[in-house]
């Protein structure tokens, strides 16, 4: 990775610089497990580091080579969500994502160096609603007032913040299910509800937890297990295609 590369890597991730000075010149010791040694701050790299020298990449903070990042994608799979690597920064996978969705914790390391996090629909067999904040749109108050009109209830579900202010509700879908990817006006719950399925082949995906997109993260929380999908959401969703 060249210096450009570090630089887009640092662009895309948001994080600051790590390491705090204390007592003239040393530092306090970084969380980050890639830059042990916690030789950054205030903007100046200390020189004396033979780890920085080797590896100037090691200076900073990004995506899943911090450990809160590992964690949020853990956490996620011990709910039954299958992860899969995002480009750092970004919302879109790399072609082949699909092949990619694990639930295997200790693939995560590998899988995840320096990369966002994703989560897969269909290996994860999930319906995911993206309850949006736009404007005068708000997923939330639209999917909460459709709940209350059909006399039923949203359940508690594992629950992930997005940067815009809405979330990420998961519900465990139902053998055979099919629901597929809509967006915008389209979907059968009302505005500013976007939904990801498994579909009939590849399913759809989301930013999962602990990815960090223009330097504001998703952060899982409501850890609670993913409940089924509710029949009054899941019968709107298979008759309105």
């Amino acid at each position: 990775m060249n210096v450009r590369d570090v630089q887009a890597v640092i662009t895309a991730s948001g994080y600051a610089r790590h390491g705090r000075p204390y007592g003239g010149s040393a530092f306090r010791a970084c969380n980050c497990p890639k830059a042990g040694c916690g030789a950054v701050a205030e903007g100046s790299e200390r020189d004396d580091c033979p780890e920085h020298r080797l590896n100037p990449v090691q200076l900073w903070h990004w995506s899943a080579e911090c450990p809160q990042v590992l964690a949020a994608a853990r956490i996620a799979i011990g709910r039954g969500l299958a992860v899969f690597p995002l480009p750092i920064g970004g919302r879109v996978p790399e072609r082949g994502w699909q092949r990619q969705a694990t639930l295997l914790p200790e693939r995560l390391p590998e899988l995840l160096a320096g990369r966002g996090v994703g989560i897969g629909c269909r290996a994860s067999h999930v319906v995911a609603l993206d309850l949006d904040v736009h404007g005068d749109e708000d997923g939330s108050g639209v999917l909460a007032a459709l709940a209350d009109r059909l006399g039923e209830t949203v359940p508690e579900t594992f629950t992930v913040a997005t940067p815009s202010g809405g979330q990420h509700l998961y519900f465990r879908a139902p053998m055979g299910c099919t629901i597929g990817s809509v967006s915008g006006w389209r979907t059968a719950l009302g505005p500013g509800i976007d939904v990801r399925g498994p579909g009939r082949r590849s399913g759809g995906y989301l930013v999962g937890p602990g990815s960090v997109v223009d330097g504001r993260p998703y952060v899982i929380v409501r850890d609670v297990p993913v409940a089924p999908l509710p029949d009054w959401i899941g019968r709107r969703l298979q008759t309105h295609r």
